[in-house]
């Protein structure tokens, strides 16, 4: 997640001192911390930004979005279901400020994903609706987001792993729910992986367990060619570590 935000347009943002602070260097000194792989301490600039001014619609979806991501590495964190709900306050905080921006609806659609651990079935639905839709909108206003795609691929895997009974379930209580594909799954991912800048690691651990739980003909073998490329590859962060672990499993899964 190291540059995902860098294309936020810096336009719709004054260059305004609020006391002591210069909004536009604390984004830029930001920026740069997250370039350098530092996040936390971003977080920290973010912060400071939107408590000396509230409608920074750019500094909220970034600080949404670095709780999101980093949440489940920061092991001082007391109440994980508040921190995701703060996120995901943030996030749609940010995305009413300035609805046309792409990341900031991507952020509400990771902030619903990190909270739908700690819901309740009801709220789980809803938090999965809304997941859907906001990637879409995310798409929709930038079609080269690879993260929205991500969080796209990641909702029909998920939708398209229920059996014939719990879909069945599903769709008797909540007739609302969308299908999922695991086809769409396959192209949504592959989306993600064709526009991120980054290893994505994580892109493509997902598109190698959508074609393990696929399973259609040619699927095993598409799934351990990704594997392969994975343990070749070298962890950059905190994920990238926990990505590797699970190809592990999944390899195991697939012998």
């Amino acid at each position: 997640m190291k540059k995902q935000f860098a294309f936020f347009t810096l336009a719709v943002l004054p260059f305004t001192l609020f006391g002591q602070i210069d909004i536009k260097s604390k984004l830029d000194q930001a920026q740069r911390l997250e370039d350098q792989n530092k996040p936390l301490e971003a977080l920290t600039v973010y912060k400071e930004i939107i408590k000396t001014d509230s409608t920074q619609s750019y500094a909220l979806c970034k600080t949404a979005a670095i709780m999101a991501k980093e949440g489940p590495f920061i092991k001082t964190i007391k109440n994980k279901e508040q921190w995701y709900r703060q996120s995901l306050y943030l996030a749609e905080k940010g995305t009413k400020l300035n609805p046309k921006l792409a990341e900031a609806h991507f952020t509400i659609a990771f902030s619903c994903a990190r909270l739908t651990d700690y819901a309740g079935v009801n709220e789980k639905v809803n938090l999965s609706i809304k997941m859907k839709n906001e990637s879409e909108k995310a798409i929709a206003l930038k079609p080269t987001l690879a993260e929205a795609y991500f969080i796209l691929g990641k909702w029909h895997q998920v939708m398209a792993s229920f059996n014939s009974f719990e879909r069945m379930m599903i769709h008797t209580i909540y007739n609302n729910m969308p299908e999922g594909s695991y086809k769409l799954s396959i192209e949504n991912l592959n989306k993600a992986i064709s526009y991120t800048k980054s290893s994505a690691l994580l892109y493509q651990y997902e598109l190698a367990n959508t074609y393990y739980l696929r399973d259609d003909d040619g699927d095993a073998a598409k799934a351990r060619a990704i594997i392969l490329k994975i343990e070749k590859s070298a962890p950059k962060n905190e994920e990238d570590k926990g990505v590797l672990a699970q190809i592990k499993q999944l390899k195991n899964k697939l012998d």
